[in-house]
């Protein structure tokens, strides 16, 4: 499938670069690596190739991915501001071709229905069981909190989901930035959730998401807590984190692999989510980065984290998933190389129908059902 434009890197293309070495980059190269009192280092250009561990099939793609440009990699909020809507637009026509691609392959039924007043959609598995039928997936799309749709991002994780596991998967059309500012988002969530809980059991409903929605799946179960609601018994958080801001080591280490905008000194970086949350947001808040509440934490379900090397998410990825077993709650870390952010919404890869698999094993498990045949080990 051929991604739009602007997208490459920024939302769900396999993401790899190879870096070239300048006159001065080389003087950088020949100096020795002195890190500074506070521990910082000045790493010298390298050349990255693509991970020997990839399929075939992924390595063609990441080879094809690099030889385009991202004109949005380094542009800042007021750019993308000016050109959201075109953005927005590309985004739900290039999604259309997608979504028709997945509808050949997996057997779904998708309906509009409206949830406590928010707008969602209901995906269907043709063939599945009773049992399967009496559980839930609440899935939330990605999109920087300011594009993407239950149409585009959320089916494109929600039928192969639901075909996998046999379980109907909710696509939550929550509301954005700029036009909303947080918890707007957390609020639908909460809304949908609230609906659920008159049709389903808590112990049959899971809640996931990728990248702003698996942020989002974080801040909905730090608000659901807040709310006092039950927790669903299962979560995935899908090339994101408990922390809202995607710090560590991976955030530089990507943007530099990506030639995308690099943090400054004081670890700040614009972002397209800063639309959504505004000036004034505490990200140490747990109602947005519930990684810095044990207390939040505390009541987590069982966690599902996915990322990969060559994923901006990696790091805090790692820690929320360190945080939560330090605090003795279930959680599983899967980490694909070579690969970048979400990957795994580009389901004909090898390793994207592994990461589906290892979703729906996890889902079925923790809603208390056996294993499709479809997500069996190989």
């Amino acid at each position: 499938m051929t991604s739009p434009w602007w997208k490459t890197r920024r939302l769900i293309a396999l993401i790899g670069a190879a870096c070239a070495l300048s006159a001065a980059a080389a003087d950088l190269a020949a100096a020795p690596a002195t890190p500074t009192p506070e521990g910082v280092r000045q790493v010298a250009p390298f050349a990255l190739p693509v991970s020997e561990y990839l399929s075939p099939a992924a390595r063609a793609h990441v080879q094809a991915e690099v030889a385009r440009a991202d004109p949005l990699a380094k542009a800042d909020n007021a750019t993308l501001l000016q050109q959201l809507p075109a953005i927005r637009a590309d985004t739900e026509r290039w999604a259309e071709e997608v979504i028709a691609q997945l509808r050949t392959r997996y057997a779904v039924e998708v309906t509009r229905e409206r949830w406590n007043a928010v707008s969602v959609l209901r995906v269907e598995p043709r063939t599945r069981t009773p049992e399967q039928a009496r559980r839930l997936l609440i899935e939330l799309h990605g999109g920087g909190f300011v594009m993407g749709s239950a149409q585009s991002f959320g089916l494109m994780e929600a039928i192969p989901i639901a075909a996998m596991t046999g379980m109907t998967v909710i696509a939550v059309d929550y509301r954005m930035g700029p036009e909303h500012r947080f918890p707007a988002a957390s609020q639908d969530v909460a809304a949908v959730y609230r609906a659920a809980l008159t049709r389903y059991a808590p112990a049959h409903i899971g809640l996931f998401g990728c990248s702003a929605g698996g942020v989002l799946t974080g801040e909905s179960l730090a608000w659901f807590a807040k709310e006092r609601l039950p927790m669903p018994a299962a979560a995935g958080m899908f090339c994101a984190a408990g922390d809202a801001r995607y710090r560590g080591d991976s955030r530089y280490v990507v943007a530099a692999v990506n030639d995308a905008l690099l943090p400054d000194a004081a670890g700040q970086l614009p972002i397209m989510e800063d639309l959504y949350y505004g000036d004034g947001v505490d990200f140490h808040d747990p109602l947005v980065s519930p990684v810095f509440s044990d207390a939040v934490l505390r009541q987590f379900p069982p966690t599902l984290l996915i990322t990969a090397t060559r994923a901006a998410e990696l790091s805090a990825a790692a820690y929320t998933h360190s945080r939560l077993i330090d605090l003795g709650r279930e959680s599983d870390l899967h980490v694909w190389d070579g690969l970048g952010h979400a990957f795994h919404l580009t389901d004909t890869l090898p390793e994207s129908q592994q990461a589906l698999r290892v979703t729906a094993r996890f889902f079925s498990r923790h809603l208390g059902l056996p294993v499709p045949a479809s997500a069996a080990a190989r």
